[in-house]
């Protein structure tokens, strides 16, 4: 994994419409964007009594042990997790190489529905990283000597 770009307000501003735009249409709960170590970028969304950071992070490791077992098994197509509740869903779609788009739903919706939006969210997603990334290259963010107390104040840059 390489390292993930400063975002600026103009950044935040297009993941808000991705992902506000996707929770609209269809119907989900929470959009959450998480960093593949487990740091939770940005979310969206109504979360009530969920704890997004901890959520971001057990989503993240859960990916990616589901990815690393794909890899066991020659599974080079490994692009989407989903995870099925009693009340709520999970679905687990991979950005790039540093982030995935995690999408809490209600059960009564389809998983085929929530990738069907979340497909063109996660490439909007994506396609605003790399913005991102080209308009100061290794100017990224080394998240081993992250303050955990403060997370979100490395992702906002005015």
């Amino acid at each position: 994994m390489g390292q993930f770009p400063q975002l600026i307000q103009e950044d935040l501003d297009a993941l808000d419409v991705a992902m506000h735009g996707l929770l609209k249409k269809s119907e989900a709960n929470v959009a959450l964007l998480v960093e593949k170590a487990g740091y939770l970028i940005h979310q969206c969304g109504t979360q009530d009594s969920m704890d997004a950071t901890t959520f971001a992070t057990l989503g993240s490791n859960a990916y990616n042990a589901v990815q690393f077992m794909a890899q066991l098994v020659n599974e080079s197509n490994f692009t989407s997790m989903y995870q099925q509740g009693e009340h709520y869903s999970t679905l687990m779609v991979n950005v790039d190489e540093n982030s995935l788009l995690v999408i809490v739903f209600p059960t009564h919706l389809t998983v085929g529905s929530m990738k069907y939006y979340a497909t063109p969210a996660a490439k909007a997603i994506g396609d605003r990283i790399h913005l991102a990334s080209a308009r100061a290259p290794g100017a990224g963010l080394d998240f081993s000597d992250l303050d955990t107390t403060d997370v979100q104040a490395l992702f906002h840059k005015k």
